[in-house]
C-alpha cells in the first residue's frame, strides 16, 4: 500500500468506555474510534481509556449480551407503562362517560347590540377548550390534555355543545357543556 505524502492511514483503536456517552455507548463497553478522538476529547475528559485487543475481543461478546438484557427489560417497561396508560385512561373515560352536563354562566350581550343570527343569545368571551379541561380538572379531578378534547373551538353563543374526549387505548366519551345566561344583579 503506497500512501502519499502528509497523509496517515486512518485506522479505529478499541477503548473501554467509563461513563454513557449519548449516540456513542454505556459505560463498560468496548468501541472503536479514532485515535485523534480519543487523544483530544474522550481521553482528556475521563470518558474512555484505552483497551487492549484482548479486551476488545472479550468485551464485544459481554458487550452485546448486556445490550440485549438492557433491550429486554427496555421492552418490558414499555409494555408495562402502555399497560398502565390505557388502564388510566379507560378509568378516565368512565368517569366522563357518566358526568352531568358542565355548567359554564357566562354575560349575555343586549341583543341590540348583537349582530349574531335571530334567536342566539350571545355570551361577552367565549367558552374555550381551556376553560373545559379547567371545570374538569377543579370540579371533576379529571386530567386530560388539550389535543384529546375535541369540541369547536370557541362557544360565543349560550346553548348546549356536545364535547368529545379520545383518548389513545380506551375509546372516547362524550359530555355535555352548557351555556346559560348570567344571573344579573
Amino acid at each position: 500500500m503506497i500512501l502519499q505524502r502528509g497523509l496517515k492511514k486512518k485506522s479505529k483503536i478499541p477503548v473501554t468506555l467509563l461513563k454513557n456517552i449519548p449516540r456513542v455507548g454505556t459505560a463498560g463497553t468496548v468501541i472503536r474510534v479514532s485515535r485523534g478522538h480519543m487523544r483530544n476529547e474522550l481521553y482528556p475528559k475521563r470518558l474512555a481509556v484505552y483497551a487492549s485487543i484482548k479486551e476488545a475481543s472479550v468485551d464485544r461478546s459481554t458487550a452485546a449480551q448486556k445490550d440485549a438484557t438492557l433491550l429486554v427489560k427496555k421492552h418490558k417497561e414499555a409494555r408495562r407503562d402502555v399497560h398502565l396508560l390505557a388502564v388510566n385512561n379507560q378509568a378516565t373515560i368512565d368517569q366522563i362517560s357518566d358526568l352531568e352536563p358542565l355548567v359554564f354562566e357566562r354575560k349575555v350581550v343586549v341583543s341590540g347590540e348583537s349582530g349574531s343570527e335571530s334567536g342566539a343569545q350571545a355570551i361577552y368571551g367565549s367558552l374555550s377548550k381551556a376553560d373545559v379541561i379547567k371545570e374538569l380538572a377543579e370540579k371533576h379531578s379529571i386530567h386530560i390534555d388539550r389535543d384529546a378534547l375535541n369540541m369547536d373551538d370557541k362557544i360565543k353563543s349560550v346553548g348546549e355543545y356536545r364535547c368529545v374526549v379520545k383518548l389513545i387505548y380506551a375509546g372516547q366519551a362524550s359530555f355535555v357543556a352548557k351555556v346559560i345566561p348570567a344571573k344579573e344583579e
